[in-house]
């Protein structure tokens, strides 16, 4: 039982972070109209790291149990989504670098709980 319910919470962070990382590839359109116009050259970190956080995420949600070290990855590619967002802002909407910060600390702190209620931390 305990592990069914274990993997259903994988799964549905899993879930959580392919979302979020799908919402922040899109967030610098939908929030920057001028975005397309610079290329989105002050965000092309932020949306390499977003791409990153989907392919995790869509990986927690396939195999739940299967890779417990992308729980660690997961904070550390938000965390790094966090820092990102504050230290490289000098570009750029403000709109769309504090959605970063929010969307990367929202995906740590998820992954952060499951992780603490999975009690491991590499797997």
């Amino acid at each position: 039982m305990r592990e069914e319910q274990r993997r259903r919470s994988e799964a549905r962070t899993g879930t959580l972070t392919f979302l979020a990382g799908v919402w922040l590839v899109a967030a610098p359109l939908l929030l920057d109209f001028q975005a397309a116009q610079h290329l989105f050259r002050p965000y092309w970190l932020a949306l390499v790291l977003a791409v990153v956080i989907m392919l995790a995420g869509m990986l927690r949600a396939l195999a739940p149990l299967d890779v417990p070290w992308l729980r660690t990855a997961n904070i550390c590619l938000a965390a790094a989504l966090v820092a990102e967002g504050i230290l490289l802002r000098a570009d750029g909407s403000p709109v769309v670098h504090l959605n970063q910060i929010v969307v990367g600390a929202a995906i740590a702190l998820i992954s952060l709980v499951v992780a603490i209620d999975a009690g491991k931390w590499l797997g």
